[in-house]
């Protein structure tokens, strides 16, 4: 009686060190900003430092200048008045989708980055919007569209590759219970 007791009690422990385990060392959202907050680094302004960039009056330029300042929310609502021309969507949606997420509007920002990813011709180009793409799923909490797209640009070999492998290794130690344990244990 006294071994099937013992039993008992411990596959109930472990059953309870398991739950909470799991339900503490997951990716949760809270993680997944932090991720998101350590790794944006919203580029430089690729649309008005072209040399043969000559308009200082245009809505765009306008809107480029408030986000060289920082001013996501001002930039963006400058960006929502500019009517962009064929050539100039794919940075539109880029420079939008950076402005809607430093603006915590990460679901917009989203469908401007995929928007964005599938205009571009360039490969640096669509790379980094799937970069940020990656970076905004995080901010909204998506792990599995953030892992999907970290993976992808890890596979095609991107500039952004290294970060992307750091942040799926992070990824992957929040969500293992185990693997979060045994690093505690080796600190």
């Amino acid at each position: 009686m006294s071994k099937l007791l013992f039993l008992i009690t411990f596959i109930l422990f472990a059953f309870v060190a398991t739950w909470f385990l799991t339900e503490r060392m997951k990716a949760p959202e809270d993680a997944l900003q932090n991720l998101y907050e350590a790794n944006i680094k919203p580029p430089m302004n690729y649309w008005t430092t072209d040399p043969s960039f000559t308009d200082t009056i245009s809505l765009q330029a306008q809107a480029m200048s408030l986000y060289d300042k920082g001013e996501y929310t001002l930039a963006l609502e400058a960006f929502q008045r500019y009517e962009p021309t064929e050539k100039d969507e794919a940075l539109y949606n880029l420079y939008l989708g950076l402005c809607y997420l430093k603006s915590d509007f990460g679901n917009l920002a989203v469908t401007h980055f995929i928007e964005a990813g599938d205009l571009f011709k360039k490969f640096e180009m669509i790379q980094m919007s799937k970069w940020y793409l990656a970076l905004a799923y995080l901010k909204v909490g998506q792990e599995k569209e953030a892992v999907d797209n970290l993976k992808k640009i890890v596979e095609v070999n991107a500039s952004q590759r290294y970060k992307a492998e750091e942040i799926l290794k992070q990824i992957d130690v929040a969500s293992n219970p185990i693997k979060s344990l045994m690093l505690v244990l080796a600190d």
